[in-house]
């Protein structure tokens, strides 16, 4: 993948411990949205009924990185950017069916999979895609099948896991695989769901998603 990038922005600095984590990024639920003041964009539609009824649209992914909330909500084709207080700073434009993201704000572009189950592209903050990576396949270790969640760390390496290996796979920023990893005691019928992260790596999994692993960026056991 060749992907040219913007200048460095410098990071937001979080500084409301007694309210939320210190964290830089972390994904939100629906009851965590709300602290933020976000308010669901709506939509209106015409019910079985023939009555045009308004529907609030509930986010499919929300991410927070900084001091700021990007919110994937369903129906929509594009990322909406949120402050802390709730105020929307802007969009980016999607022009492909997105299942999950990562934000690179260091160099003001996104990652984002979900147009097909191996590829990932990296776009700018204007939607405009920069390049594309993965190779489907099950036999190396570089291929992908099943891309679940994927998240980008602080040396803007790309963490892709992998639905069918149920593994976390490295990826430079130019798409180049370095390794994969995972827990190193992973019961046959555990898997995992999502991975977050930035300076360091945790990974959500098991049946009722109640297991955790943390690893650092290289994909070292961390605790």
């Amino acid at each position: 993948m060749s992907a040219s990038s913007a200048a460095g922005v410098s990071m937001p600095v979080w500084a409301h411990k007694s309210k939320r984590t210190t964290a830089y990024t972390q994904r939100l639920n629906n009851s965590e949205l709300l602290s933020w003041n976000v308010t669901n964009p709506a939509i209106l539609i015409e019910n079985p009924q023939q009555t045009i009824v308004e529907v609030s649209l509930k986010p499919r992914v929300a991410r927070r990185y900084g001091s700021k909330v990007y919110i994937l909500f369903e129906s929509m084709n594009q990322i909406d950017i949120y402050d802390d207080k709730g105020t929307v700073l802007g969009f980016i434009p999607l022009s492909m069916h997105v299942k999950d993201f990562a934000i690179d704000e260091k160099h003001q572009r996104l990652f984002v999979t979900g147009e097909t189950s191996y590829s990932i592209y990296a776009l700018d903050f204007e939607g405009d895609v920069l390049g594309s990576f993965g190779e489907f396949g099950n036999e190396l270790d570089h291929q992908l099948n099943g891309v679940k969640s994927i998240t980008c760390d602080a040396s803007g390496y790309i963490h892709v896991l992998d639905s069918h290996s149920n593994s976390i796979k490295i990826y430079d920023s130019q798409g180049i695989y370095l390794k994969s990893y995972g827990p190193r005691e992973l019961y046959t019928k555990t898997r995992l769901l999502t991975i977050d992260g930035y300076n360091s790596i945790t990974a959500i999994g098991g049946k009722f998603a109640d297991t955790v692993y943390k690893f650092d960026i290289s994909g070292q056991p961390l605790g």
